[in-house]
């Protein structure tokens, strides 16, 4: 009998995550539904109640998607009351989020103090919690005193029906373009691209950049008057795939904050998927082969020197660029893709369900 899941929550069905994540159950065999909270989620089982949500059928399990705590309370307690399981999927903590990346709270302020005990409480209702790295799991025992065994890694994954090789080349026309696409975030270090851009004004290397966020307009200040440094124009999500094959290397995270240290950025996953290498800050979570990878180049964060240094070794190497194409999507297919990470689900279900 065809098992069922059901999605719970006020969330976009569009983001990369929840596509990723929505897949993988239905490439598992699993009928995918729906239950959108509209009113508040707080009382969404009171909401699912009133709008009938426990005359359908049973869902064989209960999936809440990514930075849905706010729903999480509802989500079990309509749940277990039915004696079905729950995962949440946070992907990050709120309370990391406000403290550590954005620092807009210390640590020992009363309402940081607060969000802590709140987010410490919600992640003891689920049955179970994925997260996108190995170094969130350690993060979120620590932190958050979420129990081990009830944790998992579930990598971000990328929707590979969009993202893939599209067969088109860069120009060849002597210059060397980087791009950056994706949100403009304090974990993200855009600030160490534009720099890195400021010292390589004499070289022949472009620096682009694709994407939306807060922080946009302060690192559009920061690149005033750097002429090889361009803001692209926003695409659709489908069109992303052919910016990014429009250049030799895409850029991923290089914040210093704790939290760019524990992540493997979306952007990291498409470029490579495309089949295009990718510079990054160094995580612990990433698959242990990947300082192997002929691809990838790890550099400290924040150090826009280090960046400068990494796209001038691809560079005086780029005669051999189609093997680095070649080697990016080589270890996408066996490290990061939809398959590997369909694997993780599958051990993750197999543990909750069992």
């Amino acid at each position: 009998m065809t098992k069922r899941v059901l999605f719970w929550g006020r969330y976009d069905h569009g983001y990369s995550k929840n596509r990723v994540n929505m897949a993988l159950f239905r490439a598992l065999g699993w009928e995918v539904e729906f239950f959108d909270v509209k009113w508040c989620c707080r009382f969404g089982d009171v909401e699912a109640w009133l709008r009938g949500l426990g005359r359908r059928a049973k869902p064989d399990l209960v999936f809440v998607p990514v930075c849905r705590q706010r729903d999480i309370a509802a989500a079990c307690r309509w749940a277990h009351r039915r004696g079905i399981k729950v995962i949440f999927d946070p992907m990050i903590s709120a309370w990391d989020k406000k403290v550590l990346e954005q620092k807009k709270w210390k640590a020992d302020e009363p309402r940081a103090k607060r969000l802590l005990k709140w987010e410490r409480k919600l992640m003891a209702m689920p049955d179970f919690i994925t997260w996108d790295t190995s170094c969130h799991v350690d993060f979120a025992a620590e932190y958050l005193e979420v129990p081990r065994e009830k944790m998992a890694p579930l990598f971000t994954g990328t929707d590979e029906k969009v993202f893939r090789p599209t067969g088109e080349m860069p120009p060849t026309d002597g210059r060397f373009r980087v791009l950056y696409h994706g949100a403009y975030l304090p974990l993200h270090g855009t600030e160490t691209i534009v720099e890195a851009a400021r010292m390589t004004q004499n070289l022949p290397i472009e620096w682009d950049f694709l994407g939306w966020g807060a922080y946009k307009a302060s690192t559009e200040a920061k690149a005033a008057g750097l002429k090889n440094v361009r803001f692209l124009d926003r695409v659709p999500y489908e069109k992303v795939p052919a910016v990014i094959s429009a250049h030799d290397v895409v850029l991923g995270v290089f914040g210093t904050t704790a939290k760019a240290a524990r992540v493997i950025g979306n952007k990291v996953y498409e470029c490579m998927a495309c089949g295009r290498p990718t510079i990054n800050e160094f995580c612990t979570g990433y698959p242990p082969d990947a300082k192997e990878c002929k691809a990838i180049k790890f550099i400290p964060a924040g150090d826009a020197a280090a960046l400068v240094k990494a796209v001038e070794e691809y560079r005086a190497d780029w005669s051999r660029r189609e093997e680095y194409f070649a080697a990016a999507r080589e270890f996408f297919e066996k490290r990061l893709s939809l398959e590997v990470v369909k694997g993780q689900l599958d051990d993750i279900l197999h543990r909750v369900l069992k």
